[in-house]
């Protein structure tokens, strides 16, 4: 049963690789390009394929190096944005209280109208 097992397995691959051997109608497919032209034509071919993955692989660090640099500028303008509005808002701040001084002041009468224009 094994013997026979092995028959068939090898009769098998012997028509599968007869069958890739052999045209449709059982000749052999001469092929009448030559083979030096058919050497050309695929190193031709695997050359722009590889020109072609290069050139895609270039764009894409490129692009993502562009990404990477705008996120960067991006989070240190937002950091700058927020250090600056802390800023307004303790100058504000501030500029209320010397208003608030300056109308106590005033309204004690400790402080003296000063014309600059005689």
């Amino acid at each position: 049963m094994r013997q026979e097992n092995q028959e068939n397995l090898d009769d098998r691959l012997d028509m599968e690789i007869h069958m890739n051997a052999v045209g449709q109608d059982d000749h052999k497919v001469e092929y009448t390009t030559p083979s030096r032209v058919q050497a050309w034509f695929l190193r031709r071919s695997r050359e722009n394929w590889k020109r072609k993955y290069m050139g895609l692989r270039s764009d894409a660090k490129r692009l993502q190096n562009r990404v990477n640099d705008v996120t960067k500028s991006r989070e240190q303008w937002r950091d700058e944005s927020k250090l600056l509005s802390q800023r307004v808002r303790e100058l504000e701040a501030e500029n209320t209280a010397l208003q608030e001084q300056l109308a106590a002041l005033k309204k004690d009468g400790l402080l003296r109208p000063t014309g600059f224009a005689s």
